[in-house]
C-alpha cells in the first residue's frame, strides 16, 4: 500500500462565514471563504429532532390506563426524510463554486499519483466549532467524477485543533480495544462487531454493554471498572445513542 503525504484542511467559522484552507506538500496552500447557510443549520436541527422523536418512540413508553392513544406515526420514515434533506443541503453547500479549486486539487492528486486501488489520498480535517464538527464530513462527495481513477481512494480523518505533544511511543504488543455497546434499539451493531473482530491479529478487543434486563446502575459501574483496568486501553470504541448538548456536543446515556 502506498501512502501519499496527506492534505490538511482547516475549516474555521467566523460569524456566518467559513474559511476553508487546504495545505499540502512544501508549503502549498489554497484558501477561500464560504457562507454558512441558515438552511443547513435548520436542516440539521430538524434531523436531530426527528432522530430524538424516532428513538424515544422506538424505545416505547407505558401508556397510563384510560389514556387515548394518538394515531400511530411513521417515526422512522420521518427520520429518513429529515436525514435525506440534511445530506442534500450539506452536499449542495460543499458543491459551491468557491470550493472548486480545493476539490479539483484533491481530485487531481487521485488522478496523477494513484497507482492502484490500494493507494490512498488522506485528508486531515480540523474544525474549530461544534457547528462544524458535527457535520458528516466523511460523506463529502469531493470527487464527483465517477470515471476518474481513484475516486474511491479518498479518506478523511479528523484531528484536534490543538495538539500538545505529537510524540508517539511505539507499541510492542497488540493494541487493546474496549468496545462499549449501548442501547441498540433502531440500530444494528452486527457490522460494527464484525469489523472489530477483523482486527484480531492486531488488537485484543473486549466488548461490554447493554443487555435486555440489565440493571443500568450496575452496568455503569462495570464500565467504570473496565475502563480503569491497570493494563489500560489504546482505543475506546462506542456505538449507541446519545443526546447532544450545547456545551459538550454529546451526552451519553
Amino acid at each position: 500500500m502506498t501512502l501519499i503525504k496527506p492534505f490538511r484542511l482547516k475549516v474555521i467559522k467566523i460569524g456566518r462565514d467559513c474559511n476553508f484552507e487546504l495545505s499540502w506538500g512544501k508549503g502549498e496552500r489554497i484558501s477561500t471563504q464560504l457562507n454558512y447557510p441558515k438552511s443547513l443549520e435548520t436542516s440539521y436541527t430538524n434531523w436531530q429532532q426527528a432522530y430524538l422523536n424516532c428513538y424515544e418512540n422506538l424505545r416505547g413508553k407505558v401508556v397510563k390506563k384510560g389514556k387515548i392513544k394518538a394515531p400511530p406515526q411513521d417515526w422512522l420514515g420521518k427520520l429518513r426524510e429529515a436525514e435525506a434533506d440534511f445530506l442534500s443541503k450539506f452536499h449542495s453547500w460543499l458543491r459551491n463554486e468557491k470550493l472548486y479549486e480545493i476539490r479539483e486539487t484533491i481530485t487531481n492528486a487521485t488522478r496523477n499519483k494513484l497507482n492502484s486501488d490500494s493507494d490512498w489520498i488522506d485528508i486531515l480535517l480540523t474544525c474549530d466549532s461544534p457547528e462544524l464538527t458535527r457535520l458528516p464530513w466523511e460523506a463529502w462527495e469531493i470527487n464527483t467524477k465517477l470515471s476518474t481513477p481513484g475516486s474511491r481512494n479518498i479518506r478523511l480523518a479528523r484531528v484536534p485543533q490543538n495538539i500538545r505533544n505529537s510524540t508517539v511511543s511505539p507499541v510492542k504488543r497488540k493494541a487493546r480495544v474496549l468496545a462499549i455497546l449501548g442501547d441498540e434499539k433502531g440500530l444494528n451493531f452486527e457490522d460494527d462487531k464484525e469489523a472489530l473482530h477483523g482486527f484480531s491479529k492486531l488488537a485484543e478487543v473486549e466488548f461490554i454493554g447493554w443487555q435486555p434486563g440489565k440493571d443500568i446502575a450496575l452496568l455503569k459501574q462495570e464500565i467504570v471498572e473496565k475502563i480503569g483496568e491497570s493494563k489500560g486501553w489504546d482505543i475506546l470504541f462506542f456505538a449507541g445513542h446519545s443526546n447532544e448538548t450545547p456545551l459538550t456536543g454529546g451526552d451519553l446515556k
